[in-house]
């Protein structure tokens, strides 16, 4: 059973209103003053407040997919450490067709928006499991034979449907004509974008796993002219950078904010100073051959006067991420159409 499925989610709520209920009951049998009743009052309010407080953990984390599954609660993906650059070629296909499902955040889009659908991808390279939301433009169900450009964002599922309306927003703008018709894949930072040795293989789970996922589970773009990824802030920027620059063959433009491009703390590098350079989108500006992207750079610090041919920057004002049309505007911008089965 997993860790976010609505099963174990659901059967734990039942759980916690059943050790409520039961407190509540049994309470009143032990209202006298011994030593017993004492200790059974004790353990009855402590039992139920540990259990209520745990259903409560679940559900949060159901929500907002700090962690996906058990291996990642209890540190068991593992994994080794690769170091080299992608090399070009074909977006890898996933062996199994991945059903996309339904729950509380996806019906939150009117029908006419689109479709919002959650899908979970069980990545066989990297070890993680993780849920994403993947908003599907009203254009996708007439239009059958066209494959439809993307956009990775990462960000919380529930702050990015819920709080800054990125789908519902889309959906304005494809349907005002200023916005081409493309997928928004919504995924969570989780447990980061390095491919660090003993721990979770972050970096080939967003740049192998989950676009193998998705291009088995809908239409979407094989090419990198035809995929963007954006970061909104923290160790979602710095992944949308990284992913970037070291997969330009996966991703031919990103968004991310420049104040967020340091290298995560921690023996995430095996105590290796070149691996850890590796991770370093600003040390990989300066040392390494330019990747043939487009970057947004929220709050350009300096970042986008590094960048050289065929690499391209445009500094984006830092209240961008306030108002998402203006981001989703530039990533259409630097988007493919897409192209026809």
């Amino acid at each position: 059973m997993g860790l976010t499925g609505a099963g174990f989610v659901g059967t734990l709520m039942v759980v916690a209103l059943a050790a409520v209920t039961a407190c509540v009951w049994l309470l009143p049998r032990y209202s006298g003053a011994g030593r017993a009743q004492v200790a059974a009052r004790t353990g009855l309010l402590a039992g139920g407040q540990a259990v209520l407080l745990l259903a409560l953990l679940v559900l949060i984390n159901s929500g907002m997919q700090f962690y996906s599954s058990w291996r990642d609660l209890f540190g068991m993906n593992t994994g080794t450490v690769r170091v080299s650059d992608q090399r070009p070629g074909p977006v890898p296909v996933a062996a199994p067709s991945v059903k996309p499902s339904r729950d509380a955040l996806t019906r939150r889009l009117p029908a006419a928006d689109g479709r919002l659908d959650t899908l979970r991808v069980r990545g066989a390279r990297s070890g993680i499991s993780a849920r994403v939301y993947v908003y599907v433009p009203p254009r996708y169900a007439s239009d059958r034979q066209r494959r439809f450009p993307a956009v990775l964002l990462l960000d919380s599922p529930r702050d990015a449907i819920v709080r800054r309306r990125v789908p519902a927003l889309a959906a304005a703008e494809i349907a005002a004509g200023r916005l081409r018709p493309m997928l928004i894949v919504i995924a969570p930072v989780g447990a980061g974008c390095v491919d660090a040795p003993g721990r979770a293989q972050g970096e080939t789970f967003f740049g192998q796993d989950l676009l193998a996922t998705v291009g088995a589970a809908y239409r979407v773009s094989g090419a990198a002219s035809g995929w963007s990824v954006a970061g909104v802030q923290g160790p979602a920027a710095y992944c949308a950078a990284l992913l970037a620059m070291r997969h330009s063959d996966r991703f031919g433009s990103a968004v991310f904010t420049a104040a967020a491009l340091t290298p995560p703390a921690g023996d995430l590098y095996g105590g290796s100073r070149t691996i850890r350079d590796e991770y370093d989108p600003r040390w990989r500006l300066r040392h390494r051959p330019p990747p043939p992207i487009s970057v947004g750079v929220v709050g350009d610090d300096g970042f986008a006067a590094g960048v050289r041919p065929p690499m391209r920057a445009d500094p984006l004002p830092p209240a961008a991420w306030q108002s998402p049309p203006t981001v989703l505007r530039w990533l259409g911008a630097h988007l493919a159409s897409g192209s026809t089965s």
